[in-house]
């Protein structure tokens, strides 16, 4: 039933879990008519069981899909490794990085390069304006 229910639903997780949500909601009400259902006409109670049993199965295998695929998913986003490199940018590359985003034009980057050379160091001075040329 596994494949069934998968070879047919949405491949994103939020549509699967839209659909097992509507399924639960849809289920449950079902399953209590059912049940109600039996004490009267047991024919309409078993086709609510009927329907509600096959309704929450499709939401639970919906459900267990959204798990696999949650559990396969790769720990860390490329969000992530985007603000870990981010956080160990030297000022200088920063400002390239900055200058060739375009955020910053021409006279501001020179500008700001030149504050940046400086206050560095003497010796990082010229590792870091060697790096510039680069």
């Amino acid at each position: 039933m596994y494949e069934l229910v998968h070879r047919y639903a949405p491949q994103s997780p939020a549509g699967r879990t839209a659909i097992a949500i509507i399924g639960g909601l849809l289920g449950v009400p079902a399953f209590v008519l059912g049940l109600i259902g039996l004490s009267g006409n047991v024919a309409a109670g078993l086709l609510f069981l009927l329907v509600s049993t096959v309704i929450l199965g499709i939401s639970g295998q919906l459900t267990l899909g959204v798990v696999h695929q949650a559990n396969a998913a790769p720990a860390s986003s490329p969000q992530d490794d985007q603000q870990i490199d981010d956080a160990n940018e030297t000022p200088i590359e920063t400002l390239r990085r900055r200058y060739a985003e375009g955020e910053i034009d021409d006279e501001a980057f020179e500008r700001r390069l030149d504050q940046l050379i400086e206050t560095e160091e003497p010796e990082q001075q010229k590792t870091e304006s060697e790096r510039v040329l680069e």
